[in-house]
């Protein structure tokens, strides 16, 4: 697995050199491999698709016409993160639309009456626990996206953010200990309704 982590970020490395030489299929490639992830990077910041789809344009837009100063660049996804961070922080800024993250989807299928006391539960736990996502600022709410839905290391997420590694490891400690906190209450629910549903 970290053999296969690491041969793929070899590779993204090769591909960006080859871009930033003018190849215009690693362009494509390294934008195709990138597109989902910096969408679903940008619903965190607004939940306007059309401004994010524009700032991602604008960022491949601007990468490739410059991309023969950026042959020094080595961490690419952190770099491509912190670049549309940007992106849509100003262009958020100029139009005065910054909205807050609205969570997930919710559930959109209704179970079978013999599940209920599991469907119950499990909207339960998913309320609470979004909103204990929710109740966490928004800076921790993005340091907690970019490490467990992007995988970035602390390194990299201080890099996208503009922070110290040490910030974004007490954002994420902290971060990490209030959904700890919701866990121990929603077990304790849990408990609670095994007990009763026996009576």
């Amino acid at each position: 697995m970290e053999h296969s982590e690491h041969s793929s970020e070899a590779y993204m490395v090769t591909r960006w050199q080859q871009f930033c030489a003018g190849d215009r299929n690693a362009f494509a490639e390294i934008t195709e491999l990138n597109y989902i992830s910096l969408y679903h990077y940008g619903t965190r910041f607004t939940a306007d698709r059309d401004m994010i789809k524009d700032c991602l344009q604008d960022l491949f837009l601007a990468v490739w016409e410059k991309r023969e100063s950026l042959t020094g660049i080595a961490a690419i996804r952190p770099y491509l993160f912190q670049s549309l961070r940007n992106n849509l922080v100003r262009r958020s800024r100029r139009q005065s639309v910054f909205s807050e993250i609205s969570g997930y989807e919710p559930f959109d299928e209704i179970s079978p009456e013999s599940d209920w006391i599991i469907n119950e539960t499990d909207q339960l736990t998913s309320t609470r626990l979004r909103q204990a996502i929710e109740s966490l600022p928004k800076r921790q709410k993005e340091a907690l996206y970019l490490k467990y839905y992007e995988n970035l290391s602390y390194e990299e997420i201080a890099v996208v953010m503009g922070l110290q590694r040490q910030a974004v490891a007490n954002y994420l400690q902290y971060g990490i200990q209030k959904l700890r906190e919701y866990w121990h209450h929603a077990a304790v629910f849990l408990i609670l309704l095994s007990d009763i549903s026996w009576y």
